[in-house]
C-alpha cells in the first residue's frame, strides 16, 4: 500500500469516529501536511467548518456536526451548555425540538464552556464562555459532552431575554425530573450574577409547583393576592378515591379548579380530547372550573378579578365532595406539557 493510501485510510478512520470531522492537529499527527488540507479545502473536497476543523466529505455540516466541531475547536476539556446542551437533553421549551436545522450560511450559535485559563476565542457560529466554575461532571449524549442540566439551564437563562421563555425552561427541566430547584439555586448563587434576574424570578413559582411557563404566570398572579388555600398541581380525587384531575391551581376551601388552556397544546385532536375528558371528570364530580387562556395571564388585574368572582360563586354553593392527595405532582416521564391531565 502506498504511503498516500495509508494516510488517506488513517484520515478516514479518524474522521469516521468524529462524524466525518478531523482537526489540523490530528492531521499533523497522522502525517498529513497542512498544504494538503488547504488544497483539498480549496478544491471543494473538504469543508473548513471552523479554524483547524475540516469535514472531509465536503458539503455543509448538519447541527450535530457543527456542535462536535465546536468541541473539537475548543479542545479538551470543553462541553456544550445553554440551549445547545438542553436540546440534546430533549428539552422542548423555547421550541428547541421544533426549530429546523439552520440555514447553512447562517448557522445557529453553539454555546460551549471551557476552563478560564484556556485562551480560545469565539469564532464563526461558536460562542465560547471561559469559566472558573468549569463542571467536573459532564454528561455525554450522542458523542457530545454536555454541561449538567442545572448549569446548562442557568447559562441559557442568562442569555434569554423573555421572562416567559425562562419560566417555561425552568418549569420543564424541574417537572420532568431533569434537575431540581435546589441545584438551580446553587447555580444562581454561585454562578455569574449578570443576567440572572429572570432565573431568580422563575424559581419561586416553580418551587411552589408551577409546571409550565403559563403556570408560572398564574402563580405570580395568585401568590400576592391573599387568596387562601391555593395549591398547584395537586391530585384531586372524588369521594370514592377515583381520579378527577391535576388542576393547574386548586382553591381547596371552596373546591375550585383553575386551568390554563393553550391553543398550542389543545388545538390538536389528542389535546382537545384530553381537555374534554378532563372537563367531563370535573363535571361528574361537581367541581367548578375557571378556564383561562395564556393571553389572559398577560392581563393580571382583570384575570385576578375573574378568579375572585369565580371563587365567590364557588363559595355560594356546597363544596364538592372531593379531596386533594399528595403534594405538587412532578411530570417526569410524560411527554411535553402536563396540560389537559
Amino acid at each position: 500500500m502506498s504511503r498516500r493510501s495509508s494516510l488517506d485510510l488513517a484520515v478516514r478512520a479518524t474522521a469516521d469516529a468524529q462524524l466525518g470531522l478531523i482537526t489540523a492537529a490530528q492531521l499533523a499527527e497522522i502525517g498529513v501536511h497542512s498544504s494538503t488540507a488547504s488544497r483539498r479545502t480549496a478544491g471543494g473536497m473538504w469543508t473548513r467548518v471552523l479554524p483547524g476543523v475540516h469535514l472531509i466529505d465536503g458539503g455543509h455540516p448538519v447541527r450535530r456536526q457543527r456542535e462536535l466541531a465546536a468541541l473539537l475547536y475548543a479542545g479538551v476539556p470543553s462541553m456544550l451548555t445553554g440551549t445547545t446542551a438542553l436540546r440534546r437533553y430533549g428539552v422542548r421549551a423555547v421550541r428547541l425540538q421544533e426549530i429546523a436545522d439552520d440555514e447553512p450560511e447562517r448557522p445557529e450559535p453553539v454555546h460551549a464552556l471551557l476552563p478560564h485559563d484556556r485562551r480560545r476565542l469565539s469564532t464563526g457560529y461558536v460562542r465560547l464562555e471561559r469559566t472558573r466554575r468549569f463542571p467536573e461532571d459532564a454528561v455525554t449524549i450522542g458523542g457530545l459532552r454536555l454541561a449538567p442540566v442545572a448549569r446548562a439551564t442557568a447559562d441559557a437563562a442568562r442569555r434569554l431575554r423573555r421572562p416567559g421563555d425562562v419560566a417555561a425552561l425552568v418549569a420543564e427541566v424541574v417537572h420532568r425530573g431533569l434537575t431540581d430547584v435546589s441545584a438551580l439555586r446553587v447555580e444562581l448563587e454561585q454562578g455569574q450574577k449578570r443576567g440572572s434576574a429572570l432565573l431568580r424570578e422563575a424559581l419561586g413559582p416553580v418551587d411552589l409547583g408551577a409546571a409550565s411557563g403559563p403556570e408560572v404566570d398564574l402563580v405570580r398572579i395568585l401568590e400576592p393576592s391573599g387568596i387562601p388555600a391555593v395549591y398547584y398541581n395537586v391530585t384531586v380525587v372524588d369521594e370514592r378515591g377515583a381520579f378527577v384531575a391535576i388542576p393547574d391551581a386548586w382553591l381547596d376551601d371552596v373546591g375550585l379548579a383553575i386551568e390554563v388552556d393553550s391553543v398550542e397544546h389543545h388545538a390538536g385532536p389528542d389535546g382537545f380530547a384530553s381537555t374534554v375528558q378532563r372537563n367531563r371528570r370535573y363535571a361528574g364530580a361537581g367541581v367548578p372550573v375557571l378556564p383561562l387562556l395564556t393571553r389572559d395571564l398577560r392581563e393580571p388585574e382583570r384575570t385576578l378579578r375573574e378568579i375572585h368572582r369565580a371563587r365567590r360563586a364557588a363559595a355560594s354553593r356546597p363544596r364538592p365532595n372531593v379531596v386533594m392527595v399528595g403534594e405538587a405532582q412532578p411530570v417526569a416521564g410524560r411527554e411535553g406539557w402536563r396540560w389537559g391531565a
